[in-house]
């Protein structure tokens, strides 16, 4: 609230400066106000019609709203008129996988590669939409190909490295890749995060644990990460400290969580700790 209260006065004070616009509207969209959300950005976009990060947002409010069809009509409106943009296709493909239009999704993007036979950004959507998709080998084929066209591309490198790690599939060239990402942002908290997850599957959890803590203290309200620490630090028989770490993804983002499982794993360690 009191972000939002700040920002708001600071939109006032320079007269709606877009940098100031764009982090109000995020903020509401953190604390769920998704009218007003809707309301900011629609506002904002008025001086700003061409803004794409601000129809992002607008879509995404209408999305977390419940109002997906209206959330895919911004973005397919962007796209007619920037057509020659391949970021908007981008964005139009990810509006349509997250209202589950998983096929539309891939059509876009796909097209979007033809016409963009060199921009890797619409190929490594196309493997993110593949992975949401559960089409393990193509999303494995995508993000090869960016690779192999940009070597030191961190994103698909670690997107690449955790999807192998996830599946406990290939763990070893799994680290080899978080690695190479971790090479070009060595204090990227996903990354490091990825890195002791593959070790965690691989059964590693001295090295898993030493990753995954420096992961946790940088993204305390990544619900999936501090469940990632949790784990490890179960393993190690610090049940006190797993309890701890599995509380925060409670009070995160709760973002791609069990929570009824965290629960359980909670009750399995206090079940675990000396009798007092």
């Amino acid at each position: 609230d009191k972000a939002i209260a700040t920002l708001q006065e600071a939109n006032k004070i320079s007269g709606g400066d877009p940098a100031i616009s764009f982090y109000l509207i995020q903020a509401q969209l953190s604390a769920k106000r998704y009218s007003d959300a809707v309301a900011a950005a629609r506002q904002a976009r008025v001086e700003q019609p061409d803004d794409l990060r601000l129809a992002r947002l607008e879509a995404e409010g209408l999305r977390l709203w419940g109002k997906g069809d209206e959330a895919v009509a911004v973005l397919e409106q962007v796209v007619k008129r920037q057509a020659a943009n391949p970021m908007a296709h981008v964005a139009l493909a990810q509006i349509y996988q997250d209202t589950n239009h998983g096929g539309q999704a891939v059509k876009v993007l796909q097209d979007a590669r033809t016409r963009f036979p060199q921009d890797m950004s619409i190929t490594f959507e196309l493997g993110a939409v593949f992975e949401k998709q559960k089409k393990f080998a193509d999303a494995e084929t995508a993000f090869r190909q960016v690779i192999a066209q940009e070597p030191e591309h961190g994103t698909a490198l670690n997107y690449l490295g955790y999807m192998l790690a996830e599946r406990g599939d290939r763990l070893s060239e799994s680290v080899d890749l978080i690695k190479r990402a971790l090479q070009t942002e060595p204090d990227n908290g996903s990354y490091l995060d990825s890195l002791g997850w593959a070790y965690f599957k691989d059964g590693k959890f001295d090295l898993a644990a030493e990753h995954l803590k420096r992961a946790a203290d940088q993204l305390l309200t990544n619900s999936v990460v501090q469940d990632h620490y949790g784990d490890v630090l179960f393993r190690l028989g610090r049940y006190d400290e797993a309890i701890a770490a599995w509380s925060k993804p409670l009070s995160g983002d709760r973002e791609d969580v069990d929570q009824g499982g965290i629960d359980r794993k909670i009750r399995s360690a206090k079940q675990k700790l000396p009798r007092r």
